[in-house]
């Protein structure tokens, strides 16, 4: 999920952050990536050169659109500060009980957003 009017990612939040603080941290502009034509802020140094390391490892499943918006087939934007991590995979979501909802089963609503995210992929590209 980035901001298409400011081309920041994750509203400017670490992705690393995720995975080494276990938090959503604020990125700083003084730590940025430019990754997939987007802009991505970290916390510091070494959480940047982890990413420009390995992008994929840190970047939001599903683009970081809400996980349960994507299972029904919408494009929402996840809240960067209500995520969980899933088999070494950051997910976003819209609020905290789809989070619970997500911890109960993830594998279902993983399932879920898989099958519909091509579509979604559609309504993006316009």
């Amino acid at each position: 999920m980035f901001d298409p009017y400011t081309g920041l990612s994750l509203g400017g939040y670490d992705p690393v952050a995720y995975f080494v603080n276990g938090a959503a941290m604020a990125g700083l502009p003084d730590y940025e990536v430019v990754y997939g034509d987007t802009y991505w802020h970290f916390a510091t140094e070494g959480n940047a050169a982890a990413f420009r390391a390995s992008p994929a490892a840190y970047i939001p499943g599903f683009g970081g659109y809400a996980l349960a918006a994507v299972g029904r087939g919408v494009a929402q934007p996840g809240n960067p500060t209500v995520f969980a991590i899933h088999r070494n995979r950051l997910y976003l979501f819209a609020s905290e009980n789809e989070r619970q909802t997500f911890l109960a089963d993830p594998e279902a609503m993983i399932a879920a957003a898989a099958a519909r995210w091509p579509e979604v992929l559609k309504v993006l590209a316009y």
